[in-house]
């Protein structure tokens, strides 16, 4: 017989994925790590110290793997608070001296509801936003779901039955949780259950009114429209928010890595579901790391792999490498646009043409008669 952690509930991997690439960032207040810096950097408010914000990161990622519920995470989670100093009432100043010293609590059970599900919910909510994105076509509608909160918020209540496209621009700030303790949900649906329900009482498929209000992060100074019903640092898609930073995470530490470390770093990359989740993102700006040549980064811009015809499909970012090794520049000099490399690969001619700055204009089989 399974343990019982294995029998429960099993934690999509891309749910992991998102969380295991979150960096450390220690905090004073939740202002300090806002909106969609959360998809990269995982903190928790009044954990300014490095052993503390890592053993809470470290135990809810092992949650996640395991499918461990709050209980369980709770019980694991104490002893190692009581070993660090850290259960109970505590004094924490601010580093940046700029806030008075505030006392902490992380034996309240509430505390640690708070950090569990806040981080499990968002962790969830990114996963889900991949999963959609990967079977929109046959499923390219999402529903407003209703809230399982006992006392629901009255804001949320609104968009309970709200039915539009995957890619409609109200799921980049509604896209639940929606808030503290939210509990709503988006259910994806098919083309005919859209039509069954269009019509339907308690149903919608007009989109809400987007009313916003100004909030001031006092702590950064950053100024934000926040829709009327979301609690400030939840206006943001955690999928949609994932994948910038995923690409951003990734440039940073290629920036620090030498050329062999680089290349590898990036077969690993380019082979991985990442691309074709970056793919299926309409209307994202990132570049995408490919290959290495010269010593120098190729990358995929972002609205390359999307649409109907990319200039470069996603399954076929392992090839650049080969064709970049392979090929040699056709004549002397470079033309003003660019330059064209061609190569024989397991007896397919491919065409890579590249940018002045090494950005891929297109990428494909060849129909030349002469590749290089």
């Amino acid at each position: 017989m399974k343990p019982p952690a294995q029998r429960g509930f099993q934690t999509p991997p891309e749910v992991i994925r998102y969380f295991a690439d979150k960096g450390l960032k220690p905090s004073f207040s939740w202002k300090d790590v806002y909106g969609e810096e959360h998809a990269h950097a995982f903190t928790v408010a009044k954990a300014v110290d490095l052993e503390l914000l890592n053993l809470f990161k470290s135990s809810i990622q092992k949650a996640l793997e395991n499918g461990q519920g709050f209980e369980t995470w709770r019980q694991g989670i104490v002893p190692e608070l009581q070993r660090l100093g850290w259960y109970g009432r505590r004094k924490v100043a601010d580093p940046e001296g700029r806030w008075k010293s505030k006392i902490v609590d992380f034996s309240k059970p509430a505390r640690l509801q708070t950090i569990f599900w806040h981080n499990v919910r968002a962790a969830r909510a990114a996963g889900q936003w991949e999963r959609i994105q990967r079977t929109k076509r046959g499923l390219p509608y999402l529903l407003y779901v209703r809230t399982a909160s006992v006392e629901p918020r009255p804001e949320h209540l609104v968009w309970a039955g709200v039915i539009l496209p995957v890619d409609d621009d109200f799921w980049k700030t509604h896209f639940p949780p929606n808030g503290w303790g939210c509990k709503c949900a988006v259910r994806q649906i098919t083309k005919f259950e859209f039509q069954r329900l269009d019509g339907q009482d308690g149903y919608t498929t007009d989109r809400p009114s987007m009313e916003t209000t100004t909030f001031v992060n006092n702590r950064t100074g950053e100024v934000t429209q926040v829709p009327v019903g979301i609690d400030p640092g939840w206006q943001t898609n955690p999928g949609l928010a994932r994948a910038r930073t995923l690409v951003e995470n990734f440039s940073a530490r290629l920036a620090d890595a030498g050329e062999e470390a680089a290349r590898k770093s990036i077969a690993e990359f380019v082979a991985s579901p990442a691309p074709r989740f970056l793919a299926t993102i309409p209307g994202a700006s990132f570049d995408i790391p490919a290959a290495v040549m010269d010593g120098r980064i190729v990358t995929a811009p972002s609205g390359a792999l999307t649409g109907k015809r990319p200039r470069v499909r996603a399954q076929d970012l392992p090839l650049v490498q080969r064709v970049i090794d392979e090929a040699a520049k056709r004549e002397a000099g470079e033309k003003p646009r660019g330059f064209t490399l061609r190569a024989l690969i397991a007896r397919t001619r491919w065409r890579l043409s590249l940018s002045r700055l090494l950005q891929i204009l297109s990428f494909g089989k060849d129909d030349a008669k002469d590749p290089a």
